[in-house]
C-alpha cells in the first residue's frame, strides 16, 4: 500500500518507517517513472498505429474539356479508387517494430524501478547504519555521565584527585561530541533517504527494521543462470529484437507494393469500368545499403549481448564473493569480538567500584568497546549492502 503525503510531514509525531513503506513512497512519487509509464503507453498508441492499413485513394477527372462542348457526350469522365496492397511486407515489419518499441519502452520502465528500488534501499540501510550509531553514541554519553557523577560526588568528597575528575569530564565532552556528530550523519542520512523517495523533506522517522539481525538474500528465480534475469541483460536481447525488426523493415522497403485501381469511365456517353495496378520495378534501387547496415547491426547488437553477458556474471561473482565474505566476518570475526568487549567494560566498570583497577584502565576499556561496537555496526552495514547488490545482481528486487 502506497504511503501518502501526509505519512512524511517532517513536524509529524515520530513514525516507525520500514524498508517496503520507503519503497512503494519512492514508487509512488518518483517522477521519473510517471515519465517512463507515459513513455509506454505512447509506444502502445504507436502500435496500434502501426497496424492500421493505408488509407484508400479517390481520383475523379475530366478530360476533353473546350468551350461549348456537350459535357455528357464530349467529355471523357474518370472516377477510380485505389488502394496500396502492402505485399512487400511492410506492414508486418512495421507491427515488429512497434512490438520491439513496447517492450523497450517496458524494460526502460523496470529498469527506472528496480534502480530506483536499489537506491532506495541502499540509502535506507545507510540511514538504519547512522541511527544505530548514534543510539550507542547517546548510550555512550549516558555511561559517561554516571561515570561523571560518580567521579563528581567522589571529589566532594576528598576521595579522587580533581586531574581524575577533569579526565573524565574531557571524554564526557567528547562522547557528547559524538554524538552530536551521529545526530548529524543520521539526519543527513534521512535526508538522503526522502530525495530518493521523491519528497522534499525528511520526516520524523524511525526507521524499523532490524539492523543487527542478519538478512538473507533471496532465491534466484533461475538458480543455473541467475544474472539472466537482470534487466540490463534483457535490454541487451530486447536490443536485437529491435536491429531484427529493423532488418525486415529495410529488407521490406526494397520490395514494390502493389497500387491496385478500380473504378469508372464515361467517354461519348457509354459508362465502363476501368481496373489496373502499378508497382515500382527494384531495378537498380532495392534498399541494398541500409539493407546490409542492419545486417550489420543485428551483429553488433549481439556482440553487445555477450558482452553485458560478461559484465554480468562478473558482477554477480563478486556481489556473492562480498556477501560471502560480509557473512563470515559478522559470525566469525566481529560478533565474537563484541561480546568480548563489551564483557570487559563490564568487568573494568565492577573492578573500578570495588577498587581493583583504575582510572585509566576503565576508560581503556570502554573506548575498546565503542571502538569495537563500531567497527561491528560498520561491518553489519557492509553486510547488508551485499545482501542488496547480491540479489541485484541476480536479478531481483531488495
Amino acid at each position: 500500500m502506497l504511503l501518502s503525503r501526509s505519512l512524511f510531514a517532517q513536524n509529524a509525531p515520530s513514525r516507525d518507517l520500514s524498508l517496503h513503506d520507503a519503497i512503494a513512497a519512492a514508487l509512488n512519487q518518483r517522477p521519473e517513472l510517471r515519465a517512463a509509464t507515459q513513455n509506454e503507453e505512447a509506444s502502445v498508441q504507436l502500435r496500434r498505429q502501426a497496424g492500421i492499413i493505408p488509407n484508400p485513394r479517390l481520383f475523379y477527372q475530366s478530360e476533353n474539356l473546350r468551350p461549348g462542348v456537350d459535357f455528357t457526350q464530349g467529355v471523357d469522365t474518370y472516377a477510380y479508387a485505389t488502394e496500396v496492397l502492402e505485399v512487400s511486407g511492410r506492414r508486418g515489419a512495421r507491427i515488429a517494430a512497434a512490438n520491439s518499441s513496447v517492450n523497450h519502452a517496458q524494460l526502460i520502465l523496470e529498469q527506472q524501478k528496480r534502480s530506483i528500488e536499489l537506491r532506495v534501499a541502499q540509502t535506507y540501510w545507510d540511514a538504519l547504519r547512522l541511527q544505530y550509531i548514534r543510539t550507542l553514541a547517546e548510550q555512550s554519553v549516558g555511561y559517561y555521565r554516571e561515570i561523571l557523577d560518580y567521579h563528581q560526588k567522589r571529589f566532594n568528597e576528598g576521595k579522587v584527585a580533581a586531574v581524575d575528575l577533569l579526565r573524565v569530564r574531557l571524554e564526557e565532552a567528547r562522547a557528547e561530541g559524538s554524538a552530536d556528530s551521529s545526530r548529524l550523519a543520521e539526519a543527513q542520512a534521512k535526508q538522503r533517504l526522502a530525495r530518493e523517495m521523491g519528497l522534499p523533506a525528511a520526516g520524523n522517522w524511525k526507521l524499523s527494521e532490524s539492523f543487527d539481525a542478519l538478512n538473507l538474500p533471496k532465491d534466484p528465480l533461475t538458480p543455473d543462470n541467475p544474472q539472466a534475469e537482470r534487466v540490463e541483460v534483457k535490454l541487451a536481447r530486447q536490443a536485437i529484437d529491435s536491429a531484427r525488426a529493423n532488418l525486415m523493415t529495410q529488407r521490406a522497403q526494397g520490395r514494390p507494393d502493389v497500387d491496385a485501381l478500380f473504378g469508372y469511365k464515361r467517354t461519348a456517353g457509354f459508362d465502363t469500368m476501368i481496373a489496373g495496378f502499378q508497382l515500382n520495378l527494384p531495378i537498380f534501387d532495392r534498399n541494398q545499403g541500409a539493407t546490409a547496415a542492419a545486417r550489420f547491426d543485428v551483429a553488433a547488437n549481439q556482440s553487445t549481448l555477450v558482452a553485458v553477458q560478461q559484465q554480468s556474471a562478473s558482477d554477480l561473482t563478486l556481489a556473492r564473493m562480498s556477501y560471502d565474505t560480509w557473512r563470515q566476518q559478522i559470525t566469525e570475526r566481529y560478533r565474537p569480538l563484541l561480546d568480548q568487549a563489551i564483557d570487559i567494560a563490564n568487568i573494568s566498570r565492577a573492578a573500578y567500584r570495588e577498587g581493583g583497577t583504575d582510572l585509566l584502565r576503565l576508560l581503556d576499556a570502554e573506548r575498546l568497546r565503542v571502538d569495537t561496537q563500531t567497527a561491528w555496526v560498520e561491518a553489519l552495514g557492509n553486510y547488508h549492502q551485499s545482501v542488496l547488490s547480491l540479489e541485484y545482481a541476480e536479478g531481483l528486487e531488495p
